[in-house]
C-alpha cells in the first residue's frame, strides 16, 4: 500500500523527470528553498501547507508547459 507520502514525492519525480526543471530549482521556485526535493529524497515530510503549494505550482506549470524551463522564472 502506497502511503500519501510516497504519492506525494513520486508525484514530485515524476514532474521533474517530464520537466526541464533540476531539483534545486524547482524546489527554489515552488517553494522558495532549494535543498527540498534533496530534503524530500531524504524523507522529509512536508507540511499540508507545503504539499498544496508544490501541487498547485506542478498544477500551474503542466497548464502552460512553456513555463517548464528552468531559466523562466514562475509567476
Amino acid at each position: 500500500m502506497s502511503t500519501i507520502s510516497s504519492q506525494f514525492r513520486e508525484r514530485v519525480e515524476a514532474f521533474l523527470a517530464a520537466s526541464e526543471f533540476k531539483p534545486t530549482e524547482f524546489g527554489r521556485q515552488a517553494t522558495g528553498d532549494p535543498t527540498f526535493v534533496l530534503n524530500l529524497r531524504r524523507g522529509r515530510s512536508p507540511t499540508l501547507a507545503t504539499v498544496d503549494k508544490v501541487l498547485a505550482f506542478i498544477a500551474e506549470m503542466e497548464a502552460d508547459p512553456s513555463r517548464c524551463s528552468p531559466n523562466r522564472k514562475a509567476a
